[in-house]
């Protein structure tokens, strides 16, 4: 009905304010009449009437039998007299018409989903066909059944919650006395590493310090060598013959050489420093151990700063998966990049293993939120919409650069060597330089709508954009696809998210995936005519692989899509030979919006829309 929500606000409302009104009668004394109170007569009340809802002394009670309008009301008397008259008036206040106040209800007009009193029927519903008269033959069973099957669950639910409390108290012991124990344990550890940093420090200590004394022993005695020589010179040249000067000369000349390569490798030896190594101070304590809030099911989940598992530095570009985004173009002739195993990604499990990998960094002012995930050839590629950044980071996780943005990104894409930014706030395009250690703006181009989603075929870039709706929408719009070759149109194309017309057909040629909030289609894309030709295969919810709010997709080698629900807080996996979602490959993860696929970690990389880790699911 029209006016159910206002009913149910105003009976809330209603109910707390009798609620209020009944403990202060409660604690301030007996009930009094209330007809009387109207000639500031205070009589303490006899009776109540049900249908006026309203306390009455003994002389209203005797006038209200005697009136012919009141007579037919129901008194209630003495003990019979409730205490909480909340419910009664509520019970009068739903049943009187907001049209004619002094009239109950007593029909509904089906055809204006209206409930109307015997005025409102004359005024306004005379031609109505189906009108029927309340009370005829409507039954409170099954609302009194529903009540008290609400009663039993909320019975349950407060037990349950009763005994999640007590858990809580057990949990929060039993972490208390681990977090002792693992205090003991570090103490414990850092005096063993203690007396191993310090006995290392003699070992070291004591073999430098001999290896210098053996080298100042050795100087002493080359000094003492080339005194001696100096000496025999010197006498040589003051009473030697030209011939014993020429004959010493020459037979001395070798012990001359030896003493100079001598000195020379004594002059060569590097002095060498003690340091204390890998030393991060107090913000190692930090990422000993963490307090981590989840659901069950889940085996195993690492988090990680910097990640400390073995990671290739190098990145096979053929075997790169495709962009992972939102809304996404791809060539459905991608080369088939090697498998990591032999088991399809379709037959294989995810999420057993849960790695987080922090890229929250000094400078950010705002908990992260990624909303985009690329995989290059110089490490992770990721966009902070919280923060306004593009983050690079090493396969290992480590932080190589990062670069502000000038405004929220909510999409980009990588064509190898730059990376193209679309904004929530903006409407343009940003480009942007990325290199082994630096990402260099480079140039920039205004659109007339709003860009949501980026990707890059060939060298030309496609963008899609929303005609009326923000990004964050999850309303039917219009969108509209162009593209460009730099920052010129090569084509315009329009697209109705509720345009039925496409056949399911399948092309080789170039495809573009729509993400629609509860399905995800893709189509076949006319370059040449600017338009969308046949629709190739959808996939939407059905059973109980609910998939809502549709964010960010991403491809493997063999064709599977991957699509992030945000709303419903999974994550899907798709075929394109189906019409169908085929399962939910990651049953819970906190409002995903983007994903990339890591072919050779084995791994799914997701980033969600607030939060400062990185989670990656890895297969089995």
């Amino acid at each position: 009905m029209e006016t159910n929500n206002a009913e149910n606000l105003q009976y809330q409302e209603d109910q707390s304010n009798e609620c209020n009104r009944t403990e202060c009668i409660k604690k301030n004394g007996p009930n009094f009449c209330e007809p009387c109170q109207y000639d500031d007569s205070f009589e303490e009340a006899t009776g109540f009437c049900v249908t006026c809802s309203e306390y009455l002394c003994q002389t209203c009670c005797r006038d209200h039998k005697r009136n012919k309008v009141t007579r037919i009301h129901s008194l209630l008397k003495n003990d019979d007299i409730p205490v909480d008259i909340s419910p009664f008036k509520t019970i009068k206040q739903l049943s009187t018409c907001e049209n004619h106040q002094d009239y109950d209800i007593a029909y509904e007009c089906k055809d204006h989903e209206a409930l109307v009193c015997v005025f409102c029927l004359r005024e306004s519903h005379r031609r109505c066909e189906n009108v029927h008269e309340l009370g005829v033959v409507d039954s409170a069973d099954s609302y009194v059944n529903a009540i008290a099957a609400l009663q039993e669950r909320i019975h349950l639910l407060n037990a349950q919650k009763e005994e999640q409390r007590k858990t809580i108290e057990i949990e929060q012991k039993e972490v208390k006395n681990r977090i002792q124990s693992l205090v003991t344990e570090w103490k414990d550890e850092i005096t063993v590493v203690e007396n191993n940093l310090e006995t290392q420090l003699s070992k070291i200590s004591l073999s430098e310090t001999t290896q210098i004394i053996e080298s100042i022993d050795r100087c002493k005695a080359i000094d003492t060598e080339i005194k001696r020589n100096k000496t025999l010179i010197e006498t040589l040249i003051k009473y030697g013959t030209k011939r014993q000067i020429a004959v010493v000369l020459r037979r001395t000349n070798q012990a001359h050489v030896d003493l100079n390569d001598q000195l020379q490798i004594l002059e060569c030896q590097r002095q060498r420093s003690f340091s204390l190594m890998n030393f991060n101070g107090f913000d190692l304590l930090a990422m000993i151990a963490f307090l981590h809030l989840g659901d069950e099911g889940i085996d195993n989940i690492d988090f990680l700063e910097h990640a400390c598992v073995e990671m290739d530095d190098t990145l096979d570009l053929e075997d790169k998966p495709r962009e992972g985004i939102q809304q996404t173009s791809f060539n459905a002739s991608d080369p088939v990049a090697k498998q990591r195993s032999s088991k399809p990604f379709s037959d294989r499990e995810s999420g057993q293993k849960i790695t987080l990998f922090k890229i929250k960094t000094e400078t950010d002012t705002n908990t992260c939120g990624i909303f985009a995930i690329k995989l290059t050839e110089y490490g992770v590629l990721v966009a902070d919409h919280r923060n306004r950044k593009l983050k690079l980071f090493s396969r290992k996780f480590d932080l190589i650069c990062e670069h502000l943005l000038p405004g929220q990104p909510v999409d980009m894409c990588f064509d190898g060597t730059s990376v193209y930014v679309c904004y929530s706030d903006l409407k343009k395009v940003t480009k942007h330089k990325v290199t082994e250690n630096a990402i260099l703006h480079e140039m920039e181009f205004p659109t007339r709508l709003q860009p949501i989603s980026l990707t890059v075929f060939d060298t030309r870039l496609m963008i899609l954009f929303v005609t009326k709706e923000n990004f964050d929408s999850t309303a039917a719009d219009n969108v509209q696809i162009e593209i460009r070759q730099g920052s010129s149109k090569d084509a315009t194309i329009s697209y109705d998210s509720d345009d039925e017309r496409f056949n399911h057909t399948q092309s080789k040629s170039l495809s573009v995936v729509f993400s629609e909030n509860w399905r995800v289609s893709c189509y076949t894309v006319d370059t040449q005519a600017g338009k969308l030709k046949d629709r190739q295969w959808f996939s939407k919810s059905h059973d109980h692989n609910i998939l809502k709010k549709a964010k960010g997709v991403a491809k493997d080698s063999e064709g599977n899509i991957y699509i992030c629900g945000e709303d419903s807080n999974n994550v899907h996996q798709a075929s394109p030979t189906s019409h169908r979602l085929s399962r939910v490959i990651i049953p819970r993860c906190d409002r995903p919006v983007c994903i990339a696929v890591d072919e050779q970690k084995d791994r799914l990389i997701i980033g969600c829309r607030i939060g400062d880790y990185l989670q990656a699911y890895s297969f089995k």
